[in-house]
This record gives structure tokens, C-alpha cells and sequence, in this order.
């Protein structure tokens, strides 16, 4: 039997509800579970399971059980009257062992209560605490054989928080808010659970930390950002340095839970003794925490066998597959069987989004360690579009991750995930990936041609101008980097050195125009060269209203304004059944 103790150092911050959301994803994977309400002034436990027991259904509970020995000096032959069932075990799920703190709208439990003298049974010669709650934990093993005791401590430092999280206790789950008083009397507690000794045979005290009602991250504003930063400047100053070495802490990790609206208005079970109640991101929370305390080794087996019986009506029965797999992800999400689901899907062809979001939901709550799955990810972004009107779009951390552990299979997966990284507006991203290309790549015409396209969109022209000399060669030889050269001297304001380019045949006129009319017709402004570009404004425009083409009316239109000659624009056009008040709507890319 593991006893797990929730502790908070104050309340409010979600301790009760994690506790039975746990208690009841242990149950579902078949797991006898005792739940203990030693929040004894402030006992609430039975509240987090309205639909399997009523306060009136509590009649005696663990403030009954302390009394008798305290006050009669009995310990009762049975746990039985003490406690409550609230699942009864079946094939499919484990028992849930109710231990109430006692019958709390009774006057009778608040004086037994005050009457329990918990200095005299703690620290007054010859106490009998200590064996007492030893003795009472080891009948709850004898009794019920649970697999868990999860145990729901009282907030602050007591008497009864300290028998929680030290002697009773193989881990505990410290919930902690994002305020000083909060953390720094976690820390005290956890550095005073790190001094006491343990008995024989017992291991050191396991530790996870859950940070609680952070709000859930923005994209737009950073917010995960946010995040990163509270909890490593939280981890830092738990394991701030200290002098006395045995008091030195060390928190590796803290855990999220973020907070939920609907539980500000009324707190509700995530998990529900059926499974799942709603699918929210509070749920993927809750399922990381549950992962970081209960060891694979206590899921796995289980979760294989139900697999197994799943997939054996595969061929059969494949609509009801589905929903069975679709329905255990959701209750018993673990990256077994959603990578199960996932290979169900790809052989069904069941569609981007369900595809798609199964490989995401198994990234976002456990991450992909499994290579073969993290190539199945990799085999879909090299087959299907980037540009979908499907969602979702790809994650290309994914793929990033796959070229750490592939770089043989670099090339052909880097460059198109730098094509991704540009499709989705992420310009650094993509810049990296084709630098790192520029070096490895036979072929680097068109590399450095995104290269230069992203320093021109970004505004970055001199950094551009710093590859010219080492790549010169490769411009040289084709026409459209000659012409991106030309437009990143405009953008960097070379003039002298523009002109140059043009005059010496490194790029001529022509090919400007041929290339990108844009670029030619701002060149030609800046440099003064105005009787040329006359001539290739008439000939675009004549060309124009001879094809009746309106498209390339409102073309031309744009660069006459870049010459400010809107209005001989207009008078060359009059009379042609063209209306010049519509040049203003066909959008044109100018660089300026």
C-alpha cells in the first residue's frame, strides 16, 4: 500500500479536488483506493463525490476513531463503521474506500473534536501517538488491502499537517499558489520533512510539486512564456542555497494546474466515476500531475489488457473500435493508447483533425518518446499540405525533435520544415532552418533565395548584404538572386553601389523588369533614371488597355503613383470605359 498526502500550506487552492480526481483515475484502472479526510477542522472530502455519498450518509469517521482511543482507550475491532464505500469493485475498476472525518453536522463531532488532546498525544511522556496512527494505517492495509491510501491533509503547520506528510506518509503532493506566504512556508515544511528520520525499511519521502489557478496561456501574449518564468523563479528560490546542507532542497519540477471557470463557480470532478466528464485542459493538467506521482508500472499492465481487447474487434468491428479507443484516451489518457489511436486512425484515413489532434494531445501532455511514432508524425508533414483550410496546422516542435534524432534524413525534412516555419508566419524560425541548410545543400540558388526574401520582408538588408562575398558565386550565376541583390542595396540605401551593379552588367535593366517590375520601377526613381522607365510605363500601359485587361489597369496605375503621376494616369486613361477611382482597390507590393 502507497499513502500519497495532498498537503497545501494554505486552502483555497484545489488539494480536496486533485486528491479525488486522482483517487477515482486510480480506481478506473482497477485499483483499490483508500481516500482519508484528515482536514479535520475543515473536513470536505465527501463533497468532491456528490453522486456517491451524502453528508447524512456519514455516521461515525476518523475523529470518532481518535476519540475512542484517546478518551475510552479502545481501539475498535473493525474499520468497517468508520469508513464508507463509495465504488464498489467490479472487473473493470477498483474500490474507492471513503474515511470521513466524522458525522460534521453534529454537534457531537465538533466536541470530540476540541476534546482530543493532541499535545499529550504527541509529545507528553509516553505518548502513544506515534504507534497509534501507525497502527491505525497498518489495520487500513489488513482490512481493505488497498493499493492506495491518498490521504487529504490539513493546510498549515500542525500536529496533524506533520503526521500527514512525515510519518504516514511514502510521497507528498504540495499544492502551492503563485504568493510569497504560500511558498515560503512550503519550503520550511519541506525542508523540515527532509530533516526527520525515517523508519526502518522506509524510503526517503517523494516529493511533487503542482503550481495551482494560473490562468491558461495566451499565444498571443506570451503567456507560456509567463509561465516558464514563475516556475523557475519559484524553483529558485526553493532551492535557494543554504548552509546547512542537509536543509538543501532540490525541485526539479513543478507541475501546473491551471485555473478553470467553471470550478469558480462550482467545483466538479474532472474525472468522473463513468470517465471523463468534460475534456478540458484542466483534465491534460490533472493527467500530467497523476503521471509524475503513479509509476507506469501501476497502469501499464492494465492498460495493456484493455488494449488488447479492443483491438481484437479491429477488423469486425471497426466503428465500435474506434469509439471504445476514443473513450478510453479520454479516460485513461497515457501514451499507449494514444499511440494506439493514432495508428487506428492513420489506417482508417480518419482525417486530418482527428489524426493530427491525437498526435498533438499525446505531445502536449506526455511528449513523443517513441521514435516510430515521432516518424509517423514526420511521414504526414512530408505527404499532406502545409496551407489547409483543415485544422489543425502541424507542430513543428514535433519535427524538430525528429531532426535531433534523425540528422541523416536532414535534408529533404529541414527544408520543408522551413517551409512550414514561413507558411505559419514564423520568419526567425524558418531563417534558422535555412541557414542551416546553406551549409549542407548541393544545390543553394533557391536556399538563398528564401534567405534573402525573409531579410528583405523582415527589413534586415544589411545582414543580407553580409552573406554577398562569401556567397558571390552563386548570385552571380542566376539571374533572380541578381535582382534580390539589387532590392536589398534599395533597402539598405547603396545607391552608388546599386547603380554600379546596373551599369557593369551584374544586373541589366532589363532583367530587373523582367524579374520584378516593383523593385524596377523604385530603382529607376531613385537613381533618376526616368526617360527609361517612361518607356516601360507607356508599353505596360498600352499592352493593358489593348487586352482590356483591368487587373494590369490597376497595376500599371500603382506604378505611376510611385512616380506621384496619378493624375496623367487618369487623363491617359478617360474615355477608355475605364473608371480610375478603382486603380486605388487592387492591391500592389511596393518597396519604398
Amino acid at each position: 500500500m502507497e499513502t500519497i498526502t495532498f498537503y497545501s500550506y494554505k486552502g483555497g487552492v484545489g488539494r480536496t479536488l486533485a486528491l479525488a480526481n486522482i483517487a477515482i483515475y486510480l480506481s478506473r484502472f482497477g485499483k483499490n483506493v483508500c481516500i482519508m479526510d484528515f482536514d479535520l477542522e475543515a473536513p470536505g472530502l465527501h463533497y468532491k463525490f456528490p453522486q456517491l455519498v451524502k453528508t447524512t450518509d456519514i455516521r461515525k469517521g476518523l475523529v470518532d476513531y481518535i476519540y475512542e482511543f484517546t478518551h475510552n482507550k479502545v481501539i475498535p475491532e473493525s474499520m468497517d463503521e468508520f469508513t464508507l464505500e463509495l465504488v464498489h469493485p467490479s472487473k473493470s475498476r477498483g474500490e474507492i474506500r471513503l474515511i470521513p472525518a466524522g458525522d460534521v453536522l453534529s454537534a457531537d463531532y465538533w466536541r470530540k473534536l476540541a476534546a482530543i488532546n493532541w499535545h499529550k498525544l504527541f509529545y507528553e511522556e509516553y505518548s502513544e501517538g506515534i504507534p497509534f496512527f501507525l497502527e491505525l494505517k497498518e489495520r487500513l492495509r489488513k482490512e481493505f488491502n488497498p493499493d492506495f491510501l491518498l490521504i487529504d491533509s490539513r493546510t498549515g503547520v500542525t500536529e496533524m499537517s506533520g503526521l500527514c506528510t512525515s510519518l504516514l506518509s511514502d510521497k507528498v503532493v504540495f499544492l502551492i499558489v503563485n504568493n510569497r506566504e504560500n511558498i515560503e512556508g512550503v519550503r520550511q515544511i519541506l525542508r523540515s520533512i527532509q530533516a526527520v528520520e525515517r523508519l526502518p525499511g522506509q524510503k526517503p519521502i517523494g516529493v511533487t510539486f503542482a503550481l495551482t489557478r494560473i490562468p491558461f496561456p495566451n499565444e498571443e501574449d506570451d503567456d507560456e512564456g509567463l509561465e516558464q518564468q514563475i516556475v523557475k523563479e519559484i524553483q529558485d528560490f526553493l532551492n535557494e542555497p543554504v548552509e546547512d546542507l542537509e536543509s538543501q532542497l532540490n525541485v526539479p519540477d513543478i507541475c501546473i494546474l491551471h485555473s478553470d471557470r467553471e470550478l469558480e463557480l462550482s467545483e466538479s470532478l474532472r474525472i468522473g466515476e463513468e470517465g471523463v466528464t468534460k475534456e478540458t485542459s484542466l483534465l491534460r493538467d490533472y493527467l500530467i500531475l497523476f503521471s509524475k506521482i503513479i509509476p507506469n508500472t501501476v497502469i501499464v499492465p492494465k492498460l495493456d489488457s484493455i488494449l488488447k481487447e479492443i483491438t481484437a474487434n479491429l477488423l469486425d468491428h471497426p466503428d465500435k473500435a474506434q469509439e471504445e479507443l476514443e473513450g478510453l484516451v479520454l479516460t485513461y489518457s497515457h501514451p499507449k493508447s494514444l499511440e494506439t489511436l493514432i495508428d487506428f486512425y492513420i489506417l482508417r484515413n480518419a482525417g486530418r483533425e482527428r489524426i493530427l489532434g491525437a498526435f498533438h494531445e499525446l505531445w502536449s501532455t506526455f511528449g513523443i518518446d517513441n521514435p516510430k511514432t515521432v516518424s509517423k508524425y514526420v511521414s504526414l508533414f512530408m505527404k499532406w499540405e502545409l496551407s489547409s483550410r483543415e485544422e489543425p496546422e502541424f507542430k513543428l516542435a514535433i519535427i524538430d525533435k525528429y531532426l535531433e534524432l534523425n540528422p541523416e534524413d536532414m535534408i529533404a525534412v529541414e527544408r520543408r520544415l522551413a517551409e512550414a516555419y514561413k507558411e505559419y508566419d514564423k520568419s526567425e524560425m524558418a531563417l534558422e532552418h535555412y541557414l542551416r541548410l546553406l551549409d549542407v545543400v548541393k544545390e543553394k540558388s533557391e536556399i538563398f533565395g528564401e534567405i534573402l526574401d525573409i531579410y528583405i520582408e523582415t527589413e534586415r538588408p544589411e545582414e543580407a548584404m553580409g552573406l554577398f562575398e562569401k556567397y558571390s558565386d552563386i548570385i552571380d550565376a542566376d539571374v533572380s538572386l541578381r535582382v534580390k541583390k539589387v532590392e536589398v542595396m534599395f533597402k539598405a540605401g547603396k545607391l552608388q553601389e546599386m547603380g554600379e551593379l546596373l551599369d557593369d552588367g551584374g544586373v541589366t535593366e532589363r532583367e530587373l523588369f523582367d524579374e520584378n517590375p516593383h523593385v524596377y520601377f523604385n530603382v529607376m526613381k531613385r537613381l533618376g533614371r526616368l526617360e527609361e522607365a517612361d518607356k516601360k510605363l507607356n508599353m505596360m500601359l498600352n499592352d493593358a488597355l489593348s487586352r482590356g485587361d483591368a487587373k494590369r489597369l490597376r497595376e500599371v496605375g500603382a506604378f505611376y503613383s510611385i512616380f506621384d503621376r496619378q493624375e496623367e494616369f487618369k487623363n491617359k486613361i478617360s474615355g477608355r470605359h475605364v473608371h480610375a477611382d478603382t486603380i486605388s482597390h487592387y492591391p500592389v507590393t511596393q518597396i519604398y
